[in-house]
């Protein structure tokens, strides 16, 4: 006869909505910070290995000290039980298992000191490879979302070279916005006539993002070691700067590389998370030139026109990157 086995009920436990959010932002916040975490366990867990291995080390020579008594009172015994004429001789497989008994104490004794810091070394080791393998993940995604994202605007630009052409390219690209410039000439008879010209001028307010102010202040106050309050020296820096680099490119040889964290470095500008990713990059002998550009040159901007002419001592870098090259 079959029986009904009585349902039981379980109780749900409630957690409230505060105490919720709290465990789920803690719970991020591990996942966020997990490889800093790790390294710093890894570490701590280092010093602390050494800590135990000192403290073992001083136990060692009483221990070393037993070990040899033990092994002198099998030989000892050894000896008498040969040098006596009424015992038989030590069969040799009990000598061996005696021996296999003080030797086995002695290691089980060496895994017993040692084994704490050991286990905590190992530890300590697989936290920091842990926190190595965490950030190598989001790197490697981080720069395949970055990729991707160059690899969609590339194909933005493409269409807009396709569809208007490259100038008007190089217009939305860089910011560009035509301008009417009147020029008031005299003719022969000295009436005067106005002249009308439509020019490209580089909107300053649309620079890149990897564009940095060259003047006497970084940021926050911090000084500029490479500025000088003479327009001229400024811009011989710069221009040497630029020359610098583009022999360094190309002294690199075939597929050598520059990045842009490298110029920020020499021209005093912080170093960025991005300029370790992005510069330029030396396509070799049977391919176009590499030419890095610092944007002092460009004369359509008025700003860097009067830098040019000793009018203004800050200048806008807008730098020429070729995009991603850590992988290429």
């Amino acid at each position: 006869m079959k029986t009904k086995l009585a349902k039981v009920k379980i109780p749900r436990v409630k957690i409230p909505v505060k105490v919720s959010g709290f465990l789920w932002s803690v719970k991020d916040s591990i996942h966020k910070h997990s490889p800093e975490i790790l390294l710093v366990s890894g570490l701590s867990g280092f010093v602390g290995t050494v800590i135990l291995a000192c403290k073992a080390t001083t136990k060692l020579p009483e221990m070393v000290e037993e070990h040899e008594g033990m092994i002198d009172d099998i030989h000892t015994y050894e000896e008498h039980r040969f040098g006596d004429e009424n015992q038989e001789p030590m069969p040799k497989n009990e000598l061996a298992k005696m021996k296999a008994e003080v030797y086995f104490d002695i290691v089980k004794d060496y895994i017993f000191l040692y084994g704490p810091s050991v286990s905590l070394g190992l530890a300590s080791g697989a936290c920091i490879v842990g926190s190595y393998g965490i950030e190598k993940k989001r790197y490697t995604g981080l720069l395949g979302a970055y990729n991707g994202a160059m690899a969609a605007f590339e194909t933005y630009r493409q269409r807009v070279r396709e569809e208007l052409g490259n100038d008007a390219d190089e217009r939305f690209r860089h910011g560009w916005k035509k301008e009417q410039l009147v020029e008031e000439t005299k003719d022969e008879d000295g009436k005067k006539k106005k002249k009308k010209e439509d020019i490209l001028v580089l909107d300053a307010g649309e620079p890149s993002q990897y564009a940095r102010v060259f003047e006497h202040y970084i940021h926050d106050g911090v000084p500029n070691p490479n500025w000088y309050s003479d327009p001229f020296f400024n811009m011989q820096f710069l221009k040497a700067k630029e020359a610098w680099f583009n022999n360094i490119l190309h002294a690199r040889g075939p597929h050598g590389k520059v990045y842009l964290n490298e110029v920020y470095n020499e021209l005093g500008f912080d170093m960025t998370s991005e300029g370790q990713l992005v510069g330029w990059m030396n396509n070799g002998p049977d391919e176009p030139t590499t030419y890095i550009s610092f944007g002092l040159y460009d004369i359509t901007n008025p700003q860097t026109r009067r830098f040019i002419n000793q009018q203004e001592n800050a200048i806008l870098l807008d730098f020429n990157v070729q995009g991603v090259i850590i992988d290429l």
